[in-house]
């Protein structure tokens, strides 16, 4: 009976320590990884996380203007600006949703459905965006933009053609001299 004692305590003690032998192995393991993460990977992994925070944006150029053979402007661009969030950078989503119905013309019930997505308004004039800009809540960007403007409304618009939503020629000169008149995007992080 003594002996079956013996080799059951026997059994158990080997049992414990070969998974303690294991989690050792194990913690071994884990905090290995942690230092390759932390020492070795830092640079990268700090990189994501900035890029989680900071999205490069384009921004739009404007458009070239058009002159009659009298230097006067034919088509020209007015300023407007596209109000967006970056939904990861909102503090107070209550003082972002109430600034946006002060200054946008939409319902908060609206804003704040288009809170949660990137977009929330474009053709703002420069005045509003200016306002919205003014108040550095976190999360809201403004960017600036161009819509084309005619001066002259009708005059000539056969020959002038006209741009579409993106800035892009689709008749007449517009979409002859495109190539010509788009001017070059650039970028920024925010």
């Amino acid at each position: 009976m003594q002996d079956d004692r013996v080799k059951v305590y026997s059994y158990n003690r080997r049992r414990i320590k070969y998974i303690f032998v294991m989690v050792c192995i194990a913690a071994t393991v884990i905090i290995g990884r942690l230092a390759y993460i932390m020492v070795l990977k830092d640079k990268y992994y700090s990189e994501r996380a900035d890029n989680l925070h900071e999205r490069e944006r384009s921004i739009k150029a404007p458009r070239g203007r058009i002159y009659d053979r009298n230097g006067n402007i034919l088509a020209d661009n007015r300023a407007v600006c596209s109000v967006s969030v970056i939904h990861s950078q909102i503090e107070d989503e209550e003082a972002v949703i109430d600034l946006l119905e002060k200054y946008l013309d939409k319902s908060p019930e609206e804003i704040r459905k288009k809170v949660t997505k990137e977009i929330i308004a474009v053709n703002v004039s420069e005045e509003t965006g200016d306002m919205i800009r003014a108040a550095a809540l976190p999360g809201i960007k403004v960017d600036e933009d161009y819509k084309r403007n005619y001066p002259y409304d009708e005059l000539a618009s056969k020959m002038l053609g006209f741009t579409g939503a993106d800035n892009q020629g689709i008749l007449g000169l517009e979409v002859s001299y495109d190539s010509v008149l788009t001017g070059v995007p650039g970028s920024i992080n925010a």
